[in-house]
């Protein structure tokens, strides 16, 4: 009896956290689903992105000749304008992405194609992939309080993978059953523990990295960086205009190439102050899975001496862990295949969000909103009134 009145409190939390969380959840859920695949979606809208047919004698990764023909093709294009940054997407058919200081291309991107070096044109800032990221991480808010809204859904998936365990009677035959001809209520119910228990090792991935991210957050409002800070110049001889020659930029990126062994350099960030070293970002070779920034390298704006550098293995293990959330989070570390993967999954684990709040409704038939579900709606009001200044930054 005791064990009954237990499996029935689990249950009841199952529903309530489900039922009573649904609107924000499922804004959630919907727009982290979308977001894993929304650099493909801005490769359909802006041709800009859409990089050639890789060589057949290509090189698997990044050269110090890809990278100085980009930039010099960049530099013919644009003159006398300061490169600020030259990122490798995550994908061998996206262009490069490069931001220049120029007034014309305020809020805008310039996009190159990696394997032609042609500079195929610029497209806005505002972007699907930064549309669905900011509503998905932070609802469009600074982070606070947008994380600290949408951090804590982390906690509710965690919830609620334990008491539908819990809960879950025969869940081997839940495996592979699916009824469709007892009824909607019966369709639903099977629909939703397939799903679930399917899905099972997916809703604990997005509910460990979204804790983490939770955890991130609270660092640093508690003023603990997990990352290790860039370097600063201490000493200054000249002014650094961020204006670079080919040869500079160049010796800039063989002298980064040294600097770790069977890594790919993946992204170039300028210095525009004497204060500020220039950073290099990049991957191993060996381990696609962490964050294409894992491994970085600082170069002296000046001199174009590394100053300093790190990689996974002499990062604190804070920081090592960080840099694995995102690549888990969104599957962005395996091709398209395996972020269509992430995509199929999430929107299981949505359809999974409707489908509880389907249930619920039917066996409460509720047909007024509750107290915790009308201050789901003050959340999507300031979601909407954030965007309006959101949107200001692209514009």
């Amino acid at each position: 009896m005791a064990k009954k009145r237990g499996l029935r409190t689990l249950y009841n939390l199952h529903a309530w956290v489900g039922f009573q969380l649904a609107i924000v959840m499922f804004v959630v859920l919907l727009t982290g689903t979308i977001a894993t695949l929304s650099n493909e979606i801005d490769w359909l809208i802006f041709p800009e992105l859409r990089a050639s047919h890789k060589p057949d004698n290509a090189s698997a990764h990044m050269q110090v000749d890809d990278w100085v023909g980009i930039y010099q093709s960049v530099v013919a294009t644009y003159p006398d304008s300061p490169i600020v940054s030259m990122v490798k997407l995550d994908s061998e058919y996206l262009s490069f992405r490069v931001v220049i200081e120029n007034d014309r291309l305020h809020n805008r991107f310039v996009q190159v194609d990696p394997w032609t070096y042609e500079v195929k044109g610029d497209i806005p800032r505002l972007t699907t992939q930064r549309f669905f990221r900011d509503f998905h991480r932070y609802l469009f808010m600074p982070a606070f309080p947008g994380l600290l809204i949408v951090g804590p859904l982390s906690l509710i998936l965690l919830i609620s993978i334990y008491t539908g365990i819990k809960t879950t009677r025969n869940w081997r035959k839940a495996l592979w059953r699916v009824r469709l001809h007892q009824g909607k209520r019966v369709f639903i119910s099977d629909l939703h523990k397939f799903l679930g228990l399917w899905g099972l090792w997916f809703t604990a991935l997005m509910a460990i990295t979204g804790a983490w991210y939770l955890y991130e957050f609270g660092n640093a409002v508690a003023g603990v960086r997990l990352e290790v800070a860039n370097p600063t110049i201490e000493s200054t001889s000249k002014d650094v205009t961020g204006i670079l020659s080919v040869d500079e930029f160049r010796h800039i990126i063989t002298e980064s190439q040294n600097a770790h062994q069977n890594w790919e350099i993946t992204a170039f960030y300028n210095s525009l102050s004497n204060r500020n070293a220039i950073q290099l970002r990049g991957v191993s070779y060996s381990n696609p899975v962490i964050r294409n920034r894992a491994h970085r390298v600082y170069i002296d704006p000046q001199s174009f001496r590394v100053i300093e550098k790190y990689s996974p293995a002499t990062i604190p293990t804070q920081a090592y862990i960080n840099e694995y959330a995102d690549p888990l989070h969104f599957g962005d570390f395996g091709g398209f295949w395996l972020k269509m993967l992430w995509f199929i999954f999430g929107v299981a684990l949505t359809a999974m969000s409707y489908t509880g709040v389907v249930m619920t409704w039917k066996r409460t038939r509720s047909s007024r909103l509750t107290f915790p579900q009308k201050l789901n709606v003050p959340v999507l009001i300031l979601s909407s009134i954030a965007f309006i200044f959101w949107v200001q930054v692209y514009i």
